[in-house]
């Protein structure tokens, strides 16, 4: 599952071009003549209403500490971020330090382009200030890529309120009692969705995964073997495809009809990352009311006994090689993990520190949003594209057979078939 980091950057600059990537951003300039020692801070997270106003301060507060410095904001939809942060960099545009996640990681560390952070701030900073499993969500051959920023399992949300409605007093633990809890929620009346699960773009391949895995099946075996299609991999796309024939789930579903949806309460269950606390919040629903609207929960089980199953999903700092304030950037990036900034980014938007310090608060280990995502990053799993250069282009691929089967185009089998065979081609 290897090709030459030229081939990987060749394909990003097509991808580069069909989204507009030569176009002048609406953001403010980030030429050579900036002043030394002022920053730009590249990513998509600031794009995004329920980050806006936290990111801004974020930059602001750092500003007010370091007077004469200033830091730029560059920022993109997540699906362009990759794509955009490599093309600039081979254009010796400035850049200094971005927001970069697992879903991208594996293009932005093949990309040759990322400083280690051993070398920026010693590995024994590292060592004392983050978790071994935080470390190794960033780290490729020994070299730190990536400065945790914020790292959890992906997981579930629901509405308690829809389903004491439907009749559950709690989510569902097992896949049989989800089922159960699916079919009451689409006799409730307004057209409530029971789950909003991506099924549109590339999304409908991170949600469906950690389904392959409830069902016992797997991409690969531990050997690099294609297994998507093992009899496992052929039931979970078969119990897919019930959903979607019994209206469960929908097409054209995407990430943000799912939250827009669920904030609106119409829809009962969809798949998100921890920072949906704040994205619920950003899409109206009232912060006191979150506890009743909006809580997570452990992806249910096939059988009593299993291991809820959840992919890891975090959002790393990385800075750039070619970086000529690289000392800024150090300290932009202690700044944004540190306790204040962590904090407020953890009270408004419920994201989960990454300093072992912070994470021992009581602040933050009494907090039940936080607690009970601690239990779903405690089986997560790292993607199995994750760590592939080509990770995009395996998305697609699992995204479209996954289509071809809940359309009808294709068998749950042939799907699968169809899937194992063009991932092989991606070596």
């Amino acid at each position: 599952m290897k090709k030459t980091i030229g081939l990987v950057l060749v394909s990003v600059i097509a991808v580069s071009l069909a989204f507009g990537g030569g176009q002048k951003d609406s953001g403010a300039s980030a030429g050579a003549g900036a002043a030394s020692g002022d920053i730009v801070f590249a990513g998509w997270s600031g794009e995004e209403e329920g980050s806006r106003d936290i990111f801004n301060w974020m930059r602001s507060s750092w500003e007010q500490a370091n007077p004469g410095k200033k830091v730029t904001w560059l920022g993109w939809p997540w699906e362009q971020t990759a794509t955009q942060l490599i093309i600039r960099n081979q254009g010796n545009e400035k850049l200094d330090i971005a927001q970069d996640d697992i879903g991208i990681f594996a293009t932005m560390a093949a990309s040759g382009l990322l400083a280690d952070w051993n070398d920026l701030v010693g590995a024994a900073y590292l060592k004392e200030n983050f978790e071994e499993s935080s470390l190794a969500v960033g780290n490729v051959n020994g070299k730190q890529l990536g400065l945790p920023w914020v790292i959890a399992g992906g997981g579930m949300i629901y509405n308690p309120e829809i389903l004491a409605r439907a009749g559950f007093t709690a989510p569902p633990a097992t896949v049989a009692e989800f089922e159960r809890c699916l079919e009451a929620v689409s006799k409730l009346p307004g057209d409530i969705i029971p789950y909003g699960v991506s099924t549109k773009d590339s999304t409908a391949a991170n949600d469906f995964m950690p389904w392959i895995w409830t069902f016992g099946g797997k991409i690969y075996d531990a050997n690099g073997n294609v297994t998507v299609n093992s009899a496992q991999g052929v039931a979970a796309l078969t119990w897919y495809k019930s959903l979607m024939d019994k209206k469960y789930i929908r097409t054209n579903m995407s990430r943000f009809d799912s939250r827009q949806l669920f904030a609106q309460g119409r829809v009962a269950f969809y798949d998100d990352a921890v920072l949906a606390k704040g994205i619920a919040i950003g899409n109206g629903v009232p912060a006191d009311k979150l506890p009743q609207l909006v809580r997570p929960m452990l992806r249910p089980v096939l059988k009593a006994g299993d291991k809820p199953q959840s992919m890891m999903w975090g959002h790393m700092l990385v800075v750039f090689q070619n970086s000529n304030a690289k000392e800024s950037a150090i300290s932009f990036a202690k700044h944004l993990v540190g306790k204040e900034v962590a904090m407020r980014y953890f009270n408004q938007n419920g994201m989960p520190p990454v300093l072992k310090s912070v994470l021992a608060s009581s602040e933050v280990q009494n907090d039940p949003w936080v607690g009970n995502w601690v239990k779903i990053t405690a089986t997560g799993t790292l993607g199995e594209f994750d760590r592939s250069a080509q990770k995009a282009q395996l998305t697609t691929i699992l995204a479209e057979e996954l289509q071809a089967c809940l359309t009808g185009a294709k068998t749950p089998q042939k799907a699968a078939d169809d899937l194992a065979s063009r991932i092989k081609t991606v070596q």
